[in-house]
């Protein structure tokens, strides 16, 4: 059975859109027109895309570094605040970088006034946040990691280690995501500013979901850890007699909603898989909801500071990181 602790965060907005998708489905089969080709969604085409982000690919400045660091405890808009403000004093310092979903900071530096990269790392663990140095990138190779990035956003958005995003995935979201707010506020819903804040929104929860599978995902197999063909085929059975819907059925609702079967399925045995890995290897033994709520957030930490998250689509990356930045968390900081 597919327990509920996926709740917690680890259910995907595909898994949530598609269970939306099967309670009007079991209204009226036959109501939904075709989801917006990807063409009309304004994610773009791969083509479009990659053309947008090497606009934002230009030569950094001379003497430019980039130092990249692992950063515990940040959670909100006020922890961002309170890093960029410990790094105020430092001159030299251009650009700071921060994702809250990966736990990453990246700090563009001018290198002939920051020679002591241990200030950067100090500066930032001073005002309560442990930061450790893991990389840094000269002048040259900014320009060669954004000219490779440029090239891969083609068809991936993003990686998290070798667990590569598709943007046929991201697109596939979005498309589905644009139609469901369109049926239900109208075929304007998108137009005029409030439209685009609106569609950035989908974009960063679309993105930030998908990145998150993708840190599990990592850990489930960095374990070595597999489900057999025939116990997702079970998982399934079980999932759609609960729903009260036929397999016949179900793949008539995807295919009217925008989702094919394949797609629906690869999603489906990501999040059967890591539910089984989590109630088998992580929550086993826990006696009640709390403590797995709270063992599952510790993993979910752990395994998020491990991953290395790069954004292969430098405007998504941006949108990303500034919905992050746009919330506070009042005193639910998890500042360390």
């Amino acid at each position: 059975m597919i327990k509920r602790y996926l709740l917690i965060g680890v259910v995907s907005v595909a898994g949530l859109l598609i269970v939306a998708a099967l309670i009007t489905a079991n209204t009226n089969f036959n109501d939904q027109p075709k989801t917006p080709k990807l063409s009309e969604s304004t994610a773009g085409t791969p083509a479009a895309a990659a053309k947008a982000n090497t606009a934002g690919t230009a030569a950094p400045a001379a003497n430019t570094a980039k130092a990249v660091l692992d950063v515990q405890g940040m959670s909100c808009s006020g922890c961002i605040y309170q890093i960029k403000s410990g790094l105020a004093g430092i001159n030299g310092i251009s650009d700071v970088l921060v994702d809250l979903s990966s736990g990453r900071v990246e700090v563009f530096y001018d290198r002939t006034q920051v020679t002591d990269l241990e200030k950067i790392a100090s500066a930032i663990t001073a005002v309560g946040y442990p930061a450790t140095l893991k990389q840094t990138l000269t002048e040259d190779e900014i320009e060669k990691e954004s000219s490779l990035l440029a090239s891969r956003s083609k068809l991936y958005i993003a990686a998290v280690g070798d667990w590569e995003i598709s943007r046929e995935d991201f697109d596939t979201e979005i498309s589905h995501a644009r139609y469901r707010y369109e049926k239900a506020y109208g075929n304007n819903v998108f137009t005029g500013d409030q439209g685009n804040a609106l569609l950035q929104r989908l974009q960063f929860q679309i993105a930030s979901s998908l990145i998150s599978e993708g840190i599990q995902m990592q850990e489930v197999r960095k374990a070595g850890f597999k489900l057999p063909a025939k116990t997702l085929e079970l998982e399934l059975d079980e999932y759609l007699a609960q729903k009260g819907i036929s397999r016949q059925e179900f793949e008539k609702t995807l295919s009217e909603s925008g989702y094919g079967y394949e797609y629906f399925f690869k999603k489906f045995e990501n999040r059967v898989t890591i539910d089984r890995y989590l109630n088998d290897n992580v929550l086993s033994g826990l006696s009640n909801d709390l403590e797995k709520s709270q063992q599952y957030s510790d993993w979910y930490n752990n395994a998020r500071l491990l991953a290395k998250v790069v954004y292969y689509d430098k405007n998504l990356e941006n949108i990303v990181k500034g919905s992050s930045a746009g919330g506070g968390c009042g005193s639910s900081c998890t500042k360390q």
